[in-house]
């Protein structure tokens, strides 16, 4: 079976949290073409080490690679986000920001609209994100540059705001609701759950927080159970660079996750592809029908050049 090559829409060039060298950026790079992921998205880190990725390879015309970046997101200050981005209060602050991330090439603006799942309690997220006033302020600053706002937002009240202010896609989304997604799919916004990278730490946790956070992604792969169910624009995003989430073989993990959300092979395909006229470009993976069980490609062909299509 040929389809298009895999976009991972949520990553970062991170290693375990912190950010790449530069000199590491080449094998990063291999790891994701050698999974058939020829597209990333990179929702940033205060290092702009994503810029500098997307200046290097984009200027290799045999990388294979196509970057989106971020740069950095930004953060409401004295909340969650530092390690991403920058923190921000007060319109000029704002503004400021936006300018500078657009200046530095970023190709859309992250922001930080709520804290992290809490292990502490179901439906609890840390500290974190703007005021609607706020957002709207951002979403105006960054279309005035020609940037879309993406949103990281846990809570239901968290995803509402973003979406009233004019975000294109919610990034992670836990503890959303059924009307909530039910307006996603109305507005055509997509939505990346990032499923695996919560379910990935659990080990790291005394038994009974390991047992909540894994009710946790079952609410969450229920959550995207009926988003698939009422066309919300799904996207496979492995939130890679953090701790646990490995570049290019996190992309199964997710893969086999929304299969265990009830989704048909065809969706996930769609969820995790890029556009269908990259096979026409000569940029396609070749697989077999139990590729995410087997997490094996056949082939990957780049510019119609094929290349050792190894395994995820």
């Amino acid at each position: 079976m040929r389809i298009p090559p895999f976009n991972d829409a949520h990553m970062h060039f991170m290693l375990e949290g912190k950010p790449l060298t530069p000199d590491s950026l080449p094998a990063v790079r291999d790891a994701y073409v050698g999974c058939g992921i020829l597209s990333v998205s990179d929702m940033g880190h205060r290092s702009r080490i994503g810029l500098q990725a997307k200046a290097l390879f984009h200027s290799d015309p045999d990388a294979g690679i196509k970057i989106k970046s971020a740069g950095y997101a930004i953060y409401k200050k004295g909340t969650y986000g530092s390690f991403l981005g920058k923190g921000v209060s007060g319109s000029s602050e704002i503004r400021e920001a936006v300018d500078e991330i657009a200046d530095a090439g970023a190709d859309f603006l992250k922001v930080i609209n709520s804290g992290i799942v809490s292990v502490k309690g179901p439906g609890l997220v840390t500290e974190g994100g703007f005021s609607p006033e706020e957002l709207n302020l951002l979403d105006e600053a960054a279309r005035s540059r020609n940037l879309h706002m993406v949103c990281h937002a846990n809570s239901d009240t968290a995803v509402q705001n973003a979406l009233a202010a004019g975000a294109v896609s919610i990034e992670h989304g836990y503890f959303i609701s059924h009307d909530t997604l039910h307006r996603m799919a109305e507005e055509r916004v997509e939505w990346i759950p990032t499923l695996f990278a919560l379910l990935t730490i659990a080990g790291l946790f005394p038994a009974a927080e390991q047992a909540r956070i894994e009710k946790i992604v079952q609410g969450h792969l229920s959550s995207v159970s009926y988003a698939a169910s009422i066309g919300v624009r799904l996207r496979v995003g492995t939130d890679s660079g953090s701790k646990g989430v490995a570049h290019g073989r996190a992309f199964f993990d997710e893969m086999q996750l929304f299969g265990k959300a009830g989704l048909s092979l065809q969706q996930i395909i769609s969820a995790a592809c890029m556009d269908a006229s990259e096979i026409a470009k000569g940029n396609f993976i070749e697989v077999d029908q139990d590729f995410i069980a087997s997490r094996t490609l056949r082939s990957v062909f780049i510019g119609g050049r094929q290349l050792s299509g190894d395994k995820g």
